[in-house]
């Protein structure tokens, strides 16, 4: 998940501040989420995907849940 959730982070916004601003998060929060040390409630996945623009199943699957993503 962390890697996921990292590069597309970084593909859009150059600091973890950046990002937590346009989620308006803390900077923690956003923090422990890209690092993967943080789960994400269902309400910060769905932000998470609508802001990312993440619509499929599939691509929702492989970003969130990886390891059942492959089965």
């Amino acid at each position: 998940m962390p890697n996921s959730i990292r590069g597309l982070v970084f593909s859009r916004y150059s600091s973890i501040s950046e990002f937590a601003n346009a989620m308006k998060w803390g900077r923690q929060k956003a923090t422990k989420i890209v690092k993967g040390t943080h789960r994400m409630s269902a309400d910060d996945m769905e932000k998470f995907a609508e802001h990312f623009g993440i619509h499929d199943a599939s691509t929702f699957m492989t970003v969130f849940f990886p390891h059942y993503a492959t089965m």
